[in-house]
């Protein structure tokens, strides 16, 4: 968890001014108005996935507005798609209301004037995308974020930003948060492109699903019950269509699923020379010793325990070169 600001680490008389430059400093240049200055509870915090970030915020009741003179002098490059955790909050842009109650999901551009408005304490999560990695035209972000409802994939986006939030510490650490970024702004899209004309999004839709997939398997890989039939169950998808997509892309789905494990496989045997091969194979999903062993010289060409030794050698050998040779003999000849 990285708590990037906390009021109670501030005395009393200065959590007003303290909290309205932590919300800038996490944002954009902007009006802070709290409620109660005197009786501020805030803690803020911040996750990054790569070229995207997860922002979260819990606190007292606060108003939020960005004037024309602020977006021409501080012009942001990301967009924030948020959904309000608790409490009901409002939001102001492109001239119409929103009324947000808990769990709604909603779209910012920093780029144009708003007002949001907490009454009182409440939650909010934010994912923060470059707009640039978006790619989308400025009318249809506009003609979208005021019917975010009509996309299909506003389910899919909420629950993605909320598993971002609440897995944050986790997943933010993981070898793969960068691709569960890019899963992000593929999604977000996705999402404005289908909420302003599914015409004009179709092609966009196929294109998000591929990275979700991959980024999907790639956190599963060890479960012995990833099938092509639960990962398309996950997506909403059927198993054909599921299998299509990678056809088109160029790749087998269950072939890429067994290389990769394997790769893991073998980096983990390269580690660890306690673990039995047995056990190894096991944390990867394979099942069936046997089969591990007969794949893993298909794809490398040695068998899991040779592929071990090697490597353990390899290691030592690389431990021995970087032990501090004795100063004390240097110069000196040999002695015969």
């Amino acid at each position: 968890m990285v708590v990037v600001f906390r009021s109670a680490d501030y005395a009393p008389h200065e959590r007003a001014d303290a909290t309205r430059v932590a919300m800038q400093e996490q944002s954009v240049p902007s009006r802070v108005v709290l409620q109660d200055p005197d009786k501020i509870d805030c803690v803020m915090e911040v996750w990054s996935y790569g070229e995207a970030s997860i922002f979260r915020s819990d606190m007292t009741g606060y108003r939020l507005l960005r004037s024309s003179r602020q977006v021409k002098a501080g012009p942001a490059e990301v967009l924030a798609i948020a959904v309000q955790l608790s409490s009901v909050g409002y939001n102001e842009q492109f001239g119409v209301q929103q009324v947000l109650p808990a769990g709604d999901l909603f779209v910012v551009d920093l780029n144009t004037p708003y007002d949001y408005r907490l009454p009182g304490f409440g939650a909010s999560t934010c994912l923060h995308v470059p707009i640039e990695a978006v790619g989308l035209p400025y009318e249809v972000v506009r003609e979208a974020a005021t019917r975010l409802a009509a996309s299909p994939l506003h389910t899919l986006v909420t629950a993605h930003i909320g598993e971002l939030t609440r897995q944050a510490e986790r997943l933010s650490a993981d070898p793969s948060a960068a691709v569960l970024g890019d899963t992000g702004i593929e999604l977000t899209r996705a999402l404005l492109a289908s909420a302003y004309d599914m015409d004009y999004a179709r092609g966009l839709m196929a294109e998000v699903l591929l990275p979700r997939v991959r980024a999907y398997v790639r956190r599963h890989l060890n479960d012995p019950e990833l099938t092509p039939a639960r990962i398309a169950r996950v997506h909403d998808i059927s198993t054909r269509r599921l299998f299509r997509l990678c056809a088109e892309a160029g790749f087998s789905l269950e072939q890429w699923i067994i290389a990769e494990r394997l790769i893991g496989a073998r980096e983990e045997l390269a580690r660890d020379a306690e673990s039995p091969v047995a056990a190894v194979a096991r944390r990867w999903g394979f099942v069936n010793n046997a089969h591990f062993s007969r794949r893993f010289r298909d794809m490398f060409g040695l068998s899991p325990r040779e592929w071990r030794r090697i490597a353990q050698q390899e290691r030592s050998v690389g431990a021995e070169s970087k032990q501090p040779c004795d100063e004390s003999q240097i110069g000196r000849p040999e002695r015969r």
